[in-house]
C-alpha cells in the first residue's frame, strides 16, 4: 500500500480556512465546538490536507502542547475513502510527523462513538489513559489515548 502524503494547510490564507472549518464542521457535527474560521486563522494548531495515489483522502493535524508531546487532532478520512484501510496510513502519517519534530509522545482524544479509530489506535501501540464523561458536553464523551514514540 502507498503512503500517505500530507500538504500543509495555509491557514493565512482565508480560503483555505474557510475550506478547513467546513470540512471539521461536516465531518464532526456531534461536536458543539467546532473550531470558528478565525480561530483556525489564529493558529496554534497546524492542519494537513492528506493524499493518498494523488487524491485528497482526509485530513489531520497536531497541536503541539510541549516541546516533547502533541496532540493529533481533526483526523478524518472522507466518507468516499472509509472501509479502505486508509484511516491506519493517517494516523500513522501524522505521528510520524510528530516523530520528526523530535516530539516524544503523542497523544489523542477520541469520541466514545468511533470505535474504528479507537481500535486503530490501539493496535498502533496507543494505550487508553482516560476516559472523559461528558468532556464537551453532556452526553459527550471522549477516550484519551497516548503513545511514547522510540
Amino acid at each position: 500500500m502507498s503512503k500517505i502524503e500530507l500538504v500543509l494547510y495555509d491557514l493565512k490564507n482565508q480560503n483555505e480556512a474557510v475550506e478547513l472549518y467546513e470540512i471539521i464542521k461536516e465531518y464532526y457535527p456531534k461536536s458543539p465546538y467546532p473550531p470558528k474560521v478565525e480561530k483556525i486563522m489564529a493558529g496554534g494548531v497546524v492542519y494537513f490536507r492528506a493524499f493518498y495515489e494523488g487524491e485528497q483522502i482526509g485530513m489531520s493535524g497536531y497541536d503541539l502542547k510541549t516541546p516533547t508531546l502533541a496532540e493529533t487532532v481533526k483526523t478524518t478520512v472522507f466518507k468516499d475513502y472509509r472501509g479502505k484501510k486508509l484511516g491506519k496510513l493517517l494516523s500513522q502519517a501524522i505521528e510520524d510527523e510528530c516523530k520528526k519534530l523530535g516530539i516524544k509522545k503523542v497523544m489523542s482524544t477520541v469520541y466514545y462513538f468511533n470505535h474504528t479509530m479507537v481500535a486503530i489506535k490501539l493496535k498502533q501501540g496507543y494505550t487508553i489513559e482516560g476516559y472523559h464523561p461528558d468532556h464537551e458536553a453532556p452526553g459527550f464523551h471522549e477516550y484519551s489515548l497516548g503513545k511514547v514514540l522510540k
